[in-house]
């Protein structure tokens, strides 16, 4: 956990700056053009390669001169490592020492780390290779610097300074009035405030939106009771205003004392990436909802009903009170209301406005472009009508329908609130009277098929959409619109087969898509819709969407195909995948920093313990020791995991346990260990408490219930009960507690620890002592 102290400045260790370090490479390689040495090379470190193949003059070279960081291949190490650690101990050098090597898995790992590697690096990763370095070099400055410093006194979080300037994640602290201490530039950025400003407003509720505040009250509640929480959505007010949506994960802040002093909080905005998805989402929906009602006007055979269908849908999608068909009558002087949705009763089928540059529908006729009114109370161009003044109409949309050599009319779109329309409200009121238009055509005329089918051709010219139409295996029918987004002329398109269609089909969606065909045209299914890829004319693939139906033609089936091109839908989802690993990259190597600090605070601890001669304070230090290598392992767990939200017990917990009989020299008391871990996922707060439970369990069994030649067992058992919970149940076969205790109330804190975080949980804890004792904790 982090250590900060209370309303000071943080401090971290940086490199020196403009000076070159030296690194002792011991490789039996003598490559000088080896990917490590180039990539040392790059960063201009002084760098002395070095081989033994005896350790005769091993000693004079790790310890002559001053070495900033020692490195090593995995077969050197096997060689010499455990003697250059032994010397770097002995002689108290303090210099950090980074193994290279081959794939090992996690119990390999945590084993060398043990022995005091400082850290690993598989060949596979090189790229960790210089960060890692650096980092090492910054850690040993600082544990150099506070070396001799008093273990009482409270220590500030090494590079927390250097965290909170370069990182994009707005990084803030509040103390515990819930009162902002600290904030880095990338709040400064994102919110619009001066450091001194808003440190000076303080309290974090003034800038949350009222409707959130209990999400973050419940949020700091649980960090108040020593939780981790992550991924909580709120919105924060800017300086400017408006909100911004935040994602945040929140940590509490301890001193030395393992008093909590504050609250960390690391925050994404997440306003843009919402709006960007909620924008490609709806674009992708009036697509689709164009394409489904083009299909729907296919079959439909009174045009009345179209109009209808299309005037609730504009009203629906585009949420507009008003919404209408405007047809021109024949005297060309008026048109009237031939459909519409929210205008008073009586008025459609009756209703006329005038066909003169003084309306909204008469000006759109001349201008033949779509026509927007933000305020019709202000407008200049034309006047309002009667039929949009006596509806308190304030902004709107018209646009012309074609109709088979003029236009038919207006559809247009109303509403009583002042409103900017967009472009893809624009596209969409444009693409409804298009398939309109179509309708009308077809409805216009008493011709054969192919008359009909040339005025279906006038409306997919028109639309946004991709359309072809397959009879007898043969393109008969191609549009501009999928001219333009496979790069075909509709003359190459026109003289395409099926097969040459399946040739252009990415091949991992070949077989399903002819398949689907081939159901269309046999009548097992009507319809069906996918997303595929598509070679264009540059032999460049591209994503699709793809509505297929069967329709009549010539007394047989044809495919009828509407195409979307989602290329780009795509590439922002990519995009967005690509930031969300980014993100699981930060969070990996903050657990991973965590890992390391709490590593620097057991280094402290080793320190002090050559101070101290006191058995019983030595005890206690060791405690804490296992204490924090308990988070620590917890953090590794995490950095080595694919799933950051869930942690794995059974590994986790034979990690621990081992490590306890380890300190305890457990195999000299012939003390068996019994281990019986269903593999239940926990996330980190459950996985933290658990962790810290068992080690309090089995330390206490491996200190007090056996004696030195006694022979016995510890069993650990979790797993899941029948009622949906968990059951934890530490036994051991040793001299049992007292009688006489009582653990709710006891003065150790060992006990106060488990019964406290056992409440945390909403756990309940028993004890048997039976031939031993059984501590049974269930949450």
């Amino acid at each position: 956990m982090l250590k900060l102290i209370k309303k000071k400045k943080f401090f971290g260790s940086a490199l020196r700056m403009n000076e070159i370090y030296e690194i002792l490479f011991i490789s039996n390689s003598k490559d000088g053009e080896s990917p490590v040495l180039q990539k040392l090379k790059e960063q201009n470190f002084r760098v002395q390669l070095e081989s033994f193949e005896n350790q005769i003059n091993l000693c004079s070279v790790v310890t002559r001169g001053t070495r900033d960081l020692i490195l090593s291949d995995y077969e050197s190490w096997a060689q010499t490592g455990l003697e250059i650690l032994r010397m770097i101990k002995e002689r108290d050098l303090m210099v950090p020492y980074v193994v290279i090597g081959k794939e090992l898995d996690e119990q390999a790992m945590i084993s060398l780390i043990e022995t005091g590697v400082s850290d690993y690096i598989e060949e596979c990763n090189l790229h960790h290779l210089i960060p890692t370095i650096k980092r090492e070099i910054r850690n040993s400055l600082t544990v150099k610097k506070l070396k001799n410093i008093n273990f009482s006194q409270c220590l500030t979080e090494e590079k927390f300074q250097t965290l909170l300037n370069i990182s994009k994640f707005m990084i803030y602290t509040l103390d515990l009035n819930t009162d902002l201490v600290d904030i880095n530039n990338a709040f400064n950025e994102f919110s619009g405030y001066d450091k001194d400003e808003i440190l000076d407003s303080s309290n974090i509720y003034e800038f949350i939106h009222p409707n959130d505040k209990k999400i973050l009250i419940n949020g700091i509640q649980k960090v108040m009771d020593g939780m981790f929480v992550n991924n909580i959505e709120f919105r924060f007010k800017r300086k400017n205003g408006s909100y911004m949506l935040l994602s945040s994960n929140l940590a509490p802040i301890f001193d030395n004392q393992n008093e909590m002093i504050g609250i960390l909080f690391v925050s994404e905005d997440l306003t843009k990436s919402k709006e960007i998805e909620q924008s490609i989402e709806d674009h992708i929906h009036r697509q689709a909802l164009i394409a489904q009602f083009g299909l729907e006007t296919i079959t439909e055979k009174e045009i009345d009903n179209v109009f209808i269908k299309a005037t609730t849908l504009l009203a629906k999608i585009l949420d507009v009170e008003y919404t209408k068909v405007l047809e021109i009558l024949p005297d060309k002087k008026f048109l009237k209301l031939r459909a519409g949705v929210g205008w008073h009763e009586g008025l459609v089928g009756n209703a006329t406005v005038e066909n003169n540059k003084n309306s909204q529908a008469g000006f759109t006729l001349l201008t033949t472009a779509p026509v927007i009114v933000e305020n019709l109370k202000t407008e200049t161009r034309f006047c309002a009508p009667k039929l949009l003044a006596d509806h308190d109409v304030i902004s709107g949309m018209s646009v012309i329908i074609q109709g088979k050599n003029n236009p038919f009319g207006i559809l247009g779109i109303h509403t009583k609130k002042h409103r900017i329309f967009s472009k893809d409200d624009i596209n969409f009121l444009q693409s409804v009277a298009n398939v309109l238009a179509g309708v009308i055509v077809r409805d216009s005329t008493e011709k054969d098929l192919r008359e009909s089918e040339e005025k279906y051709r006038m409306l997919t010219e028109q639309s946004l959409l991709g359309t072809i139409i397959i009879s007898n295996g043969q393109i008969i029918f191609a549009n501009k619109g999928i001219s333009n987004i496979l790069g075909f002329s509709i003359n190459e398109l026109l003289s395409w087969d099926i097969n040459t269609i399946n040739q252009h089909i990415h091949p991992e969606n070949r077989q399903i898509i002819i398949e689907n065909y081939n159901k269309i045209l046999n009548e097992e299914i009507s319809s069906f819709q996918s997303e595929i890829q598509m070679k264009k004319k540059n032999n460049k693939y591209l994503y699709i969407q793809q509505y297929s139906k069967r329709i009549p033609f010539q007394g047989s089936s044809a495919l009828f195909i509407n195409i979307i091109d989602i290329d780009k839908q795509k590439n922002n989802e990519s995009l967005l995948e690509s930031s969300l690993a980014e993100k699981e990259i930060l969070l990996k190597e903050i657990h991973h920093r965590v890992k390391n600090n709490l590593q620097i605070i057991s280094s402290l601890i080793v320190l002090q313990e050559q101070y101290v001669t006191d058995d019983r304070i030595l005890h206690i230090f060791k405690d804490f020791q296992n204490r924090i290598k308990v988070m620590a392992l917890i953090h590794q767990t995490l950095y080595n995991s694919e799933n950051l939200n869930k942690i794995h017990l059974s590994k986790y917990i034979k990690n621990l346990v081992d490590n306890l009989f380890k300190v305890y020299s457990a195999s000299f008391k012939q003390i068996k260990l019994e281990l019986d871990i269903e593999d239940v996922d926990f996330n980190l707060d459950n996985a933290n408490a658990c962790g810290l439970i068992i080690n309090e369990l089995v330390s206490n069994s491996l200190k007090h219930a056996f004696s030195r030649d006694d022979k016995g067992k510890i069993i650990v058992t979790l797993k899941k009960t029948g009622e949906e919970k968990i059951l934890l149940d530490v036994y051991d076969n040793g001299r049992g507690f007292p009688e006489d205790l009582d653990y709710k109330n006891s003065d150790s804190l060992g006990l106060k620890l488990i019964t406290t975080i056992t409440k945390q949980m909403n756990g309940k804890i028993s004890i048997e002592r039976n031939k031993g004792t059984h501590v049974k904790i269930t949450w």
